[in-house]
């Protein structure tokens, strides 16, 4: 399964919910926010969310600083 992620090209075994791509890609799923193809995500749906072949991401990650 191929998608693409903040305009990257990805490729992964199989179909899987978004929390499971934040996970293998080590992202901190309190910190991000989530555009699938065109739409935002609540965070409550990333564990049920199926991210598929041709889909596009946007992940944007708060950084905190002063």
């Amino acid at each position: 399964m191929q998608c693409i992620i903040n305009d990257e090209k990805y490729t992964f075994d199989e179909e899987l919910p978004v929390s499971k791509l934040l996970e293998h890609m080590n992202i901190d799923s309190e910190r991000i926010v989530v555009e699938h193809n065109g739409e935002l995500l609540r965070k409550k749906s990333f564990d049920h969310h199926l991210v598929r072949s041709d889909d596009r991401l946007e992940l944007l990650e708060f950084v905190g600083g002063g």
